[in-house]
C-alpha cells in the first residue's frame, strides 16, 4: 500500500477550509440577510422602477388616476410588486396607504438624494428620486415579497428590452449554485495547489537528496537547490548539508585509516614471513610446526589486509572501473568449475541446475570474485555429500528491467533469522569459532556487496526451507543496443 502524499494532504486541507469557508460565509449571508436572493430582488426592483417610473409619473400628471391603478394593481397581481409614488412633501399620490417602512426610506432619499435599498423580514425595498418633465421632485418606491411569483410583466413601447423579464431567483436556479461553486473550485484550487507545491517541494527536494545520500553519493547537497527561501525548510536544508560534509569527511578519513594501516601493516608481515623462513631453516621439528602455525596465521592476516584494501578500493575507485560486456553464463560456468575441483577435497559438489543466457555491462574481474566469494562460502559450510546448487535465471523487474539472477544454495545449518540482514556487513561472523576453523574473515561477503552494488545489483540471503542457505545476487542484464550505447 503506497505512503499518504504529504502534498495531497496539504491540498486537500487547503481546499478542504477554503469550501468551508466560502459555504460558512455564504449560510452567513443568508441568515443575515444578504443572500444572492436580495440582489436579485434588488435588480427586479430597478428594472421595474426604470421600465415603469415615468409610466406611473405620466398618468399622475395627466390625472388619470384609472389608468394608474390599472398598472399597479397590474404589478401587484402579477409580480407581487408594489409602486408607491410620493411627492416633494412626502406624501403619498396613489392610492395605496404608504407603510412606515416606506416611508422612512423614502425620508432619506428626500436628504441623500439617492437611491436607497433595504431588504428585511424576506421583502425587498427600493426607493429613488424621480423628477417630472416641468422640474417637480418626486419620489418613486416600490416593493417585493420573496420569493418572486412570476417575471415581470412586458413595459409597453418599442424601448422596452424587457420581454425576457430578469433572470430566476438565484437562490432558485441550481445552475447559478453550481456555476459559483465551480468558480471558487478553481480559483480556491488553484491557490491551495500553488501554496501546497510550495510548502512541499523542499521536502521532495529533501527526500530525494537523502535517498541519494543514503544509496552513497556522499557528494549530494541541496542547499542551493530550494531556491533563495528564507524560513525552515532552509535551515533544514542548511542542516543536511552539514550533516552530509560531516559524514563524507568521516567516512573519507576512515578509507584512509584502512588503507593506511593496511599498506602499515604489510611491511612488518613481510619481515615475519622472512624470518620464519630462516628460522625454519636453523630449527628442528619441534619448532618447524609452531614455525607453520605462525607461516598459517601470518597468510590468514596478510589475506584480511588484501580484503580490506579491495574494500577500500571500491570506495574510493568506483568511478574509474572500467565497464565491459560480461557473458554471465561463461562465467558462472568458469567459476563452478573451479568451485568443483576444490569441493572434491572436501567430499562435496557444486553443479549448475538451471542455466540461462545472461550479458551484464561491468568489470568481470569484480563480478567474478563477487560470485566466487559466495560459491566458496556455500562450499565451506555445506555438509559432506552435499551438492551446492548455482542456478542462473532471467527475471524481470517491475519498472520494466531485466535481471540476471544467481542462486547460489547450500545444505549446511543455515543462518539465524536475526543475523541474515547482517552477513553482508564487514567483519561480521556468525560463529567466531566456525569461522576461525574455516579460515573466513568476514570480509568475502562484503566484498560481494560491494562489488555487486557497484553494477547497481543486489545481494540477499534467506534459509531454504529444507535447510541450508541461499544467496541470491541480481544484476540488470542491456540488451544488445544498450551494451553498444554504453560501451
Amino acid at each position: 500500500m503506497p505512503k499518504p502524499n504529504i502534498f495531497l494532504k496539504i491540498y486537500l486541507c487547503f481546499l478542504f477550509v477554503t469550501m468551508l469557508v466560502s459555504v460558512t460565509q455564504f449560510n452567513l449571508d443568508r441568515l443575515i440577510g444578504l443572500r444572492p436572493s436580495s440582489f436579485h430582488l434588488r435588480h427586479t426592483l430597478e428594472v421595474v422602477l426604470a421600465g415603469y417610473g415615468p409610466i406611473v409619473l405620466e398618468h399622475h400628471v395627466r390625472g388619470d388616476r384609472g389608468a394608474l391603478k390599472s398598472l399597479t394593481d397590474k404589478l401587484q397581481s402579477s409580480a407581487g410588486i408594489t409602486i408607491y409614488l410620493i411627492d416633494a412633501m412626502g406624501k403619498n399620490t396613489g392610492n395605496n396607504p404608504l407603510p412606515q417602512d416606506v416611508a422612512v426610506v423614502v425620508e432619506h432619499v428626500r436628504h441623500s438624494k439617492n437611491p436607497e435599498f433595504s431588504f428585511a423580514d424576506n421583502r425587498a425595498l427600493l426607493a429613488r428620486p424621480l423628477t417630472a418633465g416641468h422640474g417637480t421632485p418626486y419620489f418613486l418606491a416600490g416593493t417585493i415579497q420573496e420569493p418572486l411569483n412570476s417575471p415581470v410583466p412586458p413595459r409597453p413601447g418599442p424601448f422596452f428590452m424587457g420581454a425576457f423579464g430578469p433572470p430566476p431567483p438565484p437562490g432558485h436556479d441550481p445552475w447559478f449554485l453550481v456555476s459559483r461553486f465551480l468558480i471558487v473550485l478553481v480559483i480556491s484550487g488553484g491557490v491551495c495547489y500553488w501554496l501546497a507545491r510550495y510548502l512541499t517541494s523542499p521536502v521532495v527536494k529533501l527526500q530525494e537528496a537523502t535517498r541519494r545520500f543514503a544509496g552513497g553519493e556522499m557528494s549530494v547537497r541541496i542547499g542551493k537547490g530550494i531556491g533563495n527561501r528564507k524560513d525552515e525548510f532552509s535551515g533544514l536544508a542548511e542542516d543536511f548539508d552539514r550533516m552530509a560534509e560531516r559524514i563524507g569527511t568521516l567516512m573519507a578519513q576512515q578509507r584512509q585509516l584502512l588503507r593506511d594501516v593496511s599498506h602499515e601493516l604489510r611491511s612488518p608481515l613481510t619481515r615475519l614471513n622472512v624470518a620464519v623462513e630462516l628460522a625454519r631453516r636453523q630449527g628442528g621439528t619441534k619448532i618447524t610446526t609452531i614455525l607453520d602455525r605462525i607461516e598459517a596465521e601470518s597468510g590468514l592476516l596478510n589475506d584480511m589486509i588484501g580484503q580490506v584494501l579491495t574494500l577500500a578500493r571500491f570506495d574510493s575507485d568506483a568511478e574509474t572501473i572500467q565497464m565491459a560486456p560480461v557473458d554471465l553464463t561463461v562465467l558462472v560456468q568458469e567459476i563452478t568449475a573451479d568451485a568443483n575441483f576444490e569441493a572434491q577435497a572436501r567430499k562435496c559438489t557444486v553443479q549448475i541446475t538451471a542455466s540461462t543466457g545472461c550479458t551484464v555491462l561491468g568489470n568481470e574481474g569484480l563480478l567474478r570474485r563477487a560470485i566466487e566469494n559466495v560459491i566458496r562460502n556455500a562450499l565451506i559450510h555445506t555438509r559432506q555429500n552435499t551438492v551446492v546448487e548455482v542456478q542462473l535465471t532471467r527475471t524481470g523487474g517491475g519498472n520494466g528491467t531485466s535481471y540476471a539472477e544467481i542462486t547460489v544454495r547450500d545444505h549446511g545449518q543455515g543462518v539465524p533469522e536475526s543475523d541474515l540482514p547482517h552477513l553482508f556487513d564487514p567483519f561480521y561472523r556468525v560463529s567466531d569459532a566456525r569461522e576461525r576453523q574455516t579460515g573466513g574473515t568476514g570480509l568475502g561477503l562484503a566484498i560481494t556487496k560491494h562489488a555487486v552494488s557497484l553494477h547497481q545489483g543486489t545481494v540477499m540471503a534467506l534459509n531454504a526451507p529444507e535447510g541450508g542457505l541461499v544467496a541470491v545476487i541480481h544484476l540488470p542484464v542491456k540488451d544488445g543496443d544498450e551494451i553498444r550505447s554504453s560501451s
